[in-house]
């Protein structure tokens, strides 16, 4: 019987794959516990849909991360923060911080592609990675002690 995957099912596949499984494993154990659902041609139809849209989502994605971090790299990200005498800040910059720091010269630049090789917590420039899914680009924020 052919199925389309509702979740990943170990040694059968993955989330909305089209499988092909013995009749009996399908009607008594992946359909009862909505792990799968029958391949009907109105189901194959919005699972197609579904992947592609994911495409598209993909590219619109892939293209918003090259113009941010076309954008972040024409201008200078600076944070301001409290510090002491010595250069050392009270608390790390987060990435929080970065991403508010990067909207405001107008990168779309969420907190979770953010990723630090070590805690920033001294005045300076320091190195930051973006990612998202298989893209990857390091930018140079500014660190300064507010006055």
């Amino acid at each position: 019987m052919k199925i389309i995957l509702l979740q990943d099912v170990a040694k059968i596949g993955r989330r909305h794959e089209v499988v092909e499984v013995p009749n009996g494993f399908a009607a008594n154990q992946l359909i009862p516990k909505r792990m799968a659902e029958p391949a009907t041609t109105a189901n194959l139809k919005r699972v197609e849909k579904m992947h592609a849209d994911k495409v598209v989502s993909a590219e619109a994605s892939s293209e918003s991360f090259k113009t941010a971090i076309e954008t972040i790299k024409a201008t200078q990200i600076t944070i301001t923060v409290e510090a002491n005498d010595q250069g050392h800040l009270f608390k790390a910059v987060s990435a929080g911080e970065v991403s508010v720091a990067a909207q405001a010269v107008g990168a779309v630049v969420t907190e979770d592609m953010i990723e630090f090789s070590a805690p920033v917590k001294e005045v300076g420039d320091h190195e930051v990675t973006l990612k998202q899914a298989d893209q990857h680009a390091t930018i140079t924020i500014s660190v300064a002690a507010k006055a």
